[in-house]
């Protein structure tokens, strides 16, 4: 598998330029900036609580099980890991 974008896929350097001074020099509306505002990171939520990040320290192993598992399974990373500690709490 190569790691190299096909060039008629790529965005180029000149073109990303371009696209952030035209987005610097564009007067934008009211409700325009409101949305762009909005659109900061925010907690999800799972049910009705926002969602927690937590770290720990595991081994380098468990990356590439949960990867695959997520993989073979269709989930998130992050659904695989709530899902085992689902079922070992």
């Amino acid at each position: 598998m190569s790691t190299e974008t096909e060039p008629s896929s790529a965005v180029a350097g000149q073109e990303i330029e371009a696209i952030a001074v035209e987005f610097e020099r564009r007067e934008f509306t009211p409700d325009e900036l409101g949305r762009i505002k909005r659109t900061h990171r925010r907690s999800p939520r799972i049910g009705e609580a926002r969602a927690e990040v937590y770290t720990f320290r595991a081994s380098p192993s468990y990356k590439n099980r949960i990867r695959q598992r997520a993989e073979t399974e269709e989930k998130s990373q992050s659904q695989v890991i709530r899902d085992a500690l689902d079922a070992y709490l």
